[in-house]
């Protein structure tokens, strides 16, 4: 037979494997594993039989060839005769036989691999084959719907034993066609990469059917959440946000409420995940929450000392492990929704996709007998999983994780600068803007933001948006009230109505996002950092500026008010005052492009000389940039200093507008 090119062969490993990856109900979030066997010329011409595995951090959704590093297929079956090996030990050595050493760390199911004869080899954590198995007698259920097709195993941790039990099951039953391990996953075979997925879809589908009616039924019921979201999520947020912060990913769709709000919700949902991998993303155990007779910090704080005591066990067991925070991971909320909690929105979103599969594969698989996961002892081996441990030793998180910003006036240039430098200290942002579309360009040149559409001088808009943040992050930690706009003309000349507009956006406005925002931040009662943008004209107005001049002067003042009416709630304000900033990279600044001909025409200019003007006019002759101001926001944001009430100038150094 002739042996496949070894290209063609990775390409129908990614092709495949994407495919499986695509389906949730599969893989969620680099859960599962596939490999492909092959063979290579190696620097003398010889040829060289391969393993290409998934590697390590990558996700099967969206996986390429790199993601497959290649090992030396014999130099791994040569460790199958060893008796034991530590974790470590078949890490390094898996990692010995890589060709490329630079490529990321092959999976920890790698030896499992290379011990079958197969080419091709699919590993998932399908919900349906999880529902089957995670049964008191799921072993009988499994037989009942598969005959001998699989071969079953019992729970035995990834690694090197797991690796030696599916081998030696295989060899003495050469013919199966999958092997299915009990509150763990599937693995199939095959010579071709459509033979090893097509039996993992049929053996699926095949678990699935056995409760297709009880999970459809859950998927029909309905209910709707009845919840002012930035009343009930920021306490909720508060409760979590102690020594570290989080966001929040909330899931309600009507079956999700209607799903926790019946009677066995909480018996049957408060128990072990469905795999013991989920541990690591949403702990062993969601905290349960009912808002409207629970004091959410009383539950929290009960959730965390149950852990810690449970992490005590664990260790006088296994031995000394660096103990994780206490907090949950995973908050079900009736009436509310599944909550996802993470130090980032990317993990909060992976624990809300584990828990909305979760939810689903646990009450439709009821028919066939009560929910048993692995018992504490086992899901406390994973979640302290030495392997595990070694990756938190290099991990150092960013200044603003676990922060949410919201920043108003987010589509112009300033708006967008400062968003730039919160996201890149780790921070999740919103950007409220009048415009929504510009909002949302200028979001997805940050990265991830979120656009929400608000006029900030209407309390109903503003209490919307604040409603928006809410319901994507839980609360926020940052606001910056910054939207601003400008007109120019002397007072003699000046339009009153155009007048009292500026004031009505840049003075009013900031009163309104600073009411609503407080009182979100006084909800979460976790203090805050609130900065708001004022500018240099405060303190060194200019001719024929007059209601720009007047209403940041106003919007300055209310900062120093608000810093002290909030202080008693851990909350500082304080003042960045920018001065020229004419855009952020290819995002112009709308105020300029405005008022630039009559600011150009006021000082006697021509409007091209208008920004070299105001470089040379400042003392270290700066251009000075949104990002610039943005680092100043980072500053205070961070609340790297105790301060409130302060203000930090970002305009080169103008004298005449020394604060004083």
């Amino acid at each position: 037979m002739t042996t496949p090119d070894p290209e063609f062969i990775l390409s129908e490993r990614v092709r495949t494997s994407r495919a499986m990856g695509a389906d949730s109900s599969f893989v969620l979030h680099g859960g599962g594993n596939t490999s492909a066997k092959g063979t290579v010329t190696d620097i003398h011409g010889n040829g060289l039989d391969v393993l290409f595995v998934k590697g390590s951090g990558w996700d099967l959704a969206t996986i390429e060839a790199p993601g497959f590093p290649a090992c030396d297929l014999n130099a791994l079956r040569a460790l199958r005769p060893v008796e034991a090996m530590d974790d470590e030990t078949m890490v390094r050595e898996i990692r010995r036989t890589m060709l490329d050493p630079t490529g990321p760390t092959p999976s920890v199911e790698t030896l499992l691999h290379a011990f079958l004869p197969h080419r091709f080899v699919d590993h998932s954590h399908a919900d349906a084959i999880i529902a089957l198995s995670n049964r008191p007698d799921g072993e009988a259920i499994c037989t009942e719907v598969f005959g001998d097709r699989v071969i079953q195993l019992p729970w035995i941790f990834p690694g090197f034993p797991l690796a030696k039990a599916v081998a030696d099951a295989l060899d003495a039953n050469p013919q199966a066609q999958g092997v299915l391990l009990h509150r763990h996953g599937l693995f199939t075979f095959g010579e071709t990469a459509d033979e090893a997925l097509q039996s993992h879809q049929e053996l699926v589908a095949l678990a699935a059917a056995r409760y297709e009616a009880d999970r459809t039924a859950v998927l029909e019921a309905a209910a709707e959440p009845s919840v002012c979201w930035r009343e009930v999520l920021p306490a909720l947020r508060g409760a979590v946000c102690r020594d570290t912060s989080f966001v929040f990913e909330v899931r309600d769709a009507p079956w999700i409420i209607a799903a926790l709000e019946r009677p066995d919700a909480r018996g049957v949902l408060v128990s072990p995940p469905l795999t013991p991998d989920h541990t690591l993303r949403c702990k062993c155990l969601p905290c349960w929450i009912d808002p409207e007779s629970d004091d959410p910090r009383a539950v929290v704080d009960a959730y965390a000392e149950a852990y810690r005591a449970y992490v005590q066990r664990g260790i006088a067991h296994f031995g000394p492990r660096t103990e994780l925070d206490a907090m949950p991971r995973v908050l079900l909320v009736p009436g509310v929704g599944i909550i996802g909690v993470g130090t980032t929105a990317k993990a909060a979103a992976a624990a809300a996709d584990i828990t909305e599969h979760t939810v689903l594969t646990k009450l439709a698989g009821l028919g066939m007998g009560a929910y048993t996961g692995l018992s504490e002892l086992e899901l406390f081996e994973m979640e302290y999983w030495s392997l595990e441990q070694a990756k938190l030793a290099g991990k150092t998180p960013k200044q603003m994780e676990g922060k949410v910003a919201v920043i108003t006036g987010g589509a112009g240039a300033i708006g967008e600068g400062i968003a730039h430098e919160l996201r890149a200290a780790g921070c999740e942002i919103t950007l409220l803007d009048l415009d929504l579309d510009a909002a949302q360009a200028a979001a997805d040149r940050v990265g991830g933001a979120l656009a929400v559409q608000c006029d900030v001088t209407c309390e109903a808009s503003t209490a919307a948006a604040m409603d928006a943040v809410c319901r994507r992050f839980g609360g926020f930690d940052v606001l910056v009230p910054n939207a601003g706009i400008a007109h120019s003309a002397s007072i003699a000349t000046h339009d009153v109505a155009a007048f009292r507009k500026v004031v009505e956006v840049n003075e009013t406005g900031a009163f309104i996002t600073l009411q609503a925002g407080i009182r979100v931040l006084q909800t979460q009662g976790t203090g805050g950092s609130i900065v708001l943008v004022s500018s240099k004209n405060v303190y060194g107005p200019g001719a024929e500026f007059s209601a720009y001049s007047a209403s940041k002067a106003g919007m300055h003042q209310l900062g120093r008010v608000a810093a002290i009416e909030v202080a008693g709630d851990d909350i500082a304000v304080n003042m960045v005052l920018p001065d020229a900033v004419f855009g952020c990279g290819d995002n112009s600044s709308g105020l300029w492009d405005e008022i630039g001909p009559d600011r150009a025409s006021a000082k006697g200019i021509d409007t091209l000389a208008l920004q070299a003007h105001y470089r040379e006019r400042n003392l270290l002759k700066s251009v000075v940039t949104a990002r610039d101001v943005g680092r100043a926001v980072l500053h205070f944001a961070s609340r790297c200093t105790p301060c409130t009430g302060s203000v930090l100038m970002v305009d080169g150094g103008v004298a005449a507008a020394f604060p004083r």
